[in-house]
């Protein structure tokens, strides 16, 4: 995946229009040094890789990427990330032909990675014992060891 590859701070974590600006606040300034890179996209990463030399400039946790769109062209593409409590940024690409293929490719990692999550936490409902969550059985169980309610049930038997 060879792409150019700049990043925008955006005030919202979702939205079309929100990465159609930031495509259009890079067409409009007309900035020169945008790199070459080479996009890996892994199920809970994406790579960028710089072309020239195969350096890592960034990698990107799948989890963090919150929407994704393709510009009003299809030759961008901006996905947005967390960057921080309420810091969010846009990163664009843009390539010679379409963007389609890539976009494909991150939605396929954000829903294999969304279908491990699903797993994983069905797999922690199926090992947990219904007795030991939640906040009521825990004041069930310290009742029970209570020693104040240890003398009433003697009382009562007795």
């Amino acid at each position: 995946w060879y792409q150019r590859r700049v990043r925008v701070r955006v005030e919202k974590e979702k939205g079309t229009d929100v990465i159609h600006a930031a495509i259009e606040k890079l067409e409009n300034s007309n900035q020169t040094n945008w790199e070459s890179v080479t996009m890996e996209i892994h199920v809970s990463t994406i790579n960028l890789i710089k072309t020239a030399d195969r350096t890592l400039l960034a990698e990107h946790r799948v989890r963090f990427v919150s929407f994704m769109a393709l510009g009003k062209q299809e030759h961008h593409l901006g996905y947005i990330v967390h960057g921080g409590p309420r810091i969010f940024y846009c990163h664009v690409y843009q390539s010679d032909s379409s963007c389609a293929d890539m976009a494909r490719a991150i939605q396929n990692a954000c829903n294999a990675r969304y279908q491990l999550l699903l797993a994983k936490q069905e797999e922690m409902k199926r090992n947990q014992k219904p007795e030991s969550t939640g906040i009521l059985s825990f004041w069930k169980r310290l009742k029970k060891k209570s020693p104040e309610t240890e003398r009433r049930s003697l009382a009562t038997k007795g």
